[in-house]
C-alpha cells in the first residue's frame, strides 16, 4: 500500500476480502437463515400456545410469549458463543490470510482452511471466547478511560446526555475493534495467542483514532441496513397478520414484530456485518503497520484496564508452559519511547500500509 493510502481504498479492499472469501460468506448466512428458520418455528409454537391458553386465562398468553422471548434470547447468546468459534473465526482467519497475499482455496476447501487455522491457534471455543471477553473488556476500558475526560469539563446538562449517548455508541462498535485484534493475533502466526493479543491491543492504543472512527461509521451504517430489513419484513408481516380475522389479528400483530426484530437483526449479521468486519480490520492493519508495541502504551493499558492485566497473566502462563520469554522491555524515556514507535517491527507479517484515513 501507498503512503498516500485513503479510507476510500481501505472500503474498496474490504469489498475485495469479501469476494475473495466467498465461501464463507455464504456460510455466515446459511447459519443465519437456519437461526431464523428456527426462530419462525419456535414463535409460531409459543404463539399458537399463547392463543389457546389465553382463551381461559388472558394473562397466560402475555406469559407464554415472554417465555418465549427469554428463552429464546438465552439460546441465541449461547448459540452466538460457538458461531464466533465455528463460522466468524473462520471467517476473520480466512480474511486475514487473503489480506496478507497468503495463498487461500478458491472453492469449499477454503472452509476447512479457515477451521484449521482456528483450531490450530485457539485450540478449542473456550480459549477463543475467553480471549475476546478480555480483548472487548480492554478495548472498552481503553476508550472509557479517554472518553470520561470530558466529564472534567464544564458543559451544560444537554451536552453531557449527548456524550453520554456518543459514548454508548462508542461502546456498542467496539466489538469490531475485538475481532481485527483477533485478526492480528491469527496474522502474528504465534502458538500464544495470548501475547499477540496483548501486542495487538497496544497497537490499538498507539493508532486508535482512526481505527475508532471508521467502527462508529461502519456502526451506524450497520443500524441504517437494520431498520431497512425490518421494514422489509414488518410490512409484508403486518398485511398477513391482518388477513387472519380479528381473534388472530392481535397476536399476528406480535408475532411480525418480533419476527421483523429478529429477522432484521439477523439479516444485518449475514449481510452486512461482513463488511464492516472487513472494513475494520483493513483499517487496523494498515494504520499499525511500520510500528512495534510500545513498552509505554502496554504500562498505560496496564493502569487503566483489569482485562489487560489478566490477558497479560494468561500470556504470561502460556509463556512457561511453552518456554518463551514474553514480556515487553521496561517503558523506555519519553523522547526514546517517541523514536522507538516507528522503527520497524521485525516480527511484523502485515505488509507496508499507508496511514492515510
Amino acid at each position: 500500500m501507498s503512503q498516500n493510502q485513503t479510507k476510500g481504498s481501505y472500503m474498496k479492499e474490504a469489498v475485495s476480502l469479501l469476494g475473495a472469501t466467498v465461501p464463507l460468506l455464504g456460510l455466515n448466512a446459511a447459519v443465519y437463515a437456519g437461526f431464523f428458520l428456527v426462530a419462525v418455528i419456535w414463535f409460531a409454537i409459543w404463539g399458537a400456545i399463547a392463543f389457546f391458553v389465553s382463551k381461559l386465562v388472558p394473562i397466560a398468553g402475555v406469559i407464554c410469549m415472554l417465555f418465549a422471548m427469554g428463552a429464546g434470547g438465552f439460546a441465541w447468546r449461547m448459540a452466538r458463543r460457538y458461531l464466533l468459534y465455528m463460522v466468524k473465526g473462520a471467517h476473520i482467519a480466512a480474511m486475514t490470510e487473503v489480506m496478507l497475499g497468503r495463498e487461500v482455496p478458491k472453492g469449499p476447501g477454503q472452509i476447512q482452511y479457515a477451521r484449521d487455522i482456528v483450531t490450530k491457534y485457539f485450540k478449542d471455543v473456550s480459549v477463543l471466547f475467553g480471549l475476546d471477553a478480555l480483548i472487548n473488556g480492554t478495548v472498552k476500558a481503553f476508550t472509557n478511560t479517554f472518553v470520561r475526560i470530558i466529564n472534567f469539563i464544564p458543559l451544560p446538562g444537554d451536552f453531557r446526555k449527548l456524550i453520554r449517548i456518543v459514548q454508548g455508541i462508542i461502546n456498542r462498535s467496539l466489538s469490531y475493534v475485538d475481532e481485527a485484534i483477533l485478526s492480528y493475533a491469527i496474522a502474528q502466526r504465534e502458538e500464544n495467542v495470548w501475547n499477540s493479543a496483548r501486542h495487538g491491543i497496544v497497537l490499538y492504543g498507539q493508532s486508535y483514532k482512526p481505527i475508532l472512527f471508521t467502527t462508529l461509521k461502519a456502526w451506524v451504517l450497520g443500524k441504517v441496513f437494520g431498520v431497512a430489513f425490518f421494514l422489509m419484513i414488518i410490512v409484508p408481516g403486518l398485511l398477513v397478520s391482518s388477513l387472519l380475522g380479528p381473534e388472530w389479528e392481535t397476536l399476528g400483530f406480535i408475532i411480525a414484530l418480533v419476527l421483523a426484530g429478529v429477522g432484521g437483526r439477523l439479516l444485518e449479521l449475514a449481510f452486512y456485518e461482513p463488511f464492516a468486519l472487513a472494513y475494520t480490520i483493513v483499517t487496523y492493519h494498515r494504520e499499525i503497520a511500520g510500528k512495534q508495541p510500545d513498552p509505554v502504551w502496554d504500562k498505560k493499558l496496564q493502569d487503566a484496564s483489569e482485562s489487560f492485566r489478566n490477558l497479560i497473566g494468561k500470556a504470561k502462563e502460556a509463556g512457561v508452559k511453552a518456554g518463551d520469554r514474553i514480556a515487553l522491555p521496561e517503558p523506555a524515556p519519553a523522547a526514546a519511547a517517541a523514536g522507538s514507535q516507528q522503527a520497524p517491527n521485525p516480527q511484523n507479517t502485515n505488509p507496508p500500509g499507508g496511514s492515510g484515513w
